[in-house]
């Protein structure tokens, strides 16, 4: 796990995440003027997903860019987006903190999680 986390990949993979995850609240923010939080909370996640594998696919995995690598992409992001979505309902309709936070403590969660899933099944090497 130790060489897991320090390595490059990780480490990029990890900005990246700051990324997206700076994309996310700003995209799920802009929603929410017009529509239901939660539902602004989704598309805005969906919105900076499609920005991030763009980012990991080029630049942490130095892959080319496929519909099959997206669509294992989109896969290896459900339990991530389960967890976004689980403690984004717990924080914004029970302890009524701002979406900031709640993104921010989801990614805290989901990011190790999601990396490991990038590495042995969507970018696993052939």
């Amino acid at each position: 796990m130790r060489r897991i986390v320090f390595s490059k990949k990780f480490i990029l993979f990890s900005v990246i995440g700051v990324v997206n995850t700076f994309n996310t609240a700003l995209f799920s923010t802009i929603y929410a003027k017009w529509i239901q939080d939660n539902i602004s909370s989704t598309l805005g996640y969906l919105t900076a997903l499609c920005i991030a594998y763009l980012l990991n696919t080029t630049i942490t995995f130095k892959r080319k860019i496929s519909f099959d690598a997206f669509i294992r992409f989109l896969l290896s992001y459900i339990p991530n987006f389960l967890i976004y979505t689980v403690v984004s309902f717990f924080t914004i309709n029970l302890f009524h903190w701002p979406q900031f936070i709640a993104t921010a403590l989801a990614a805290i969660i989901g990011v190790p999680v999601t990396f490991l899933l990038m590495k042995v099944f969507t970018f696993r090497d052939k």
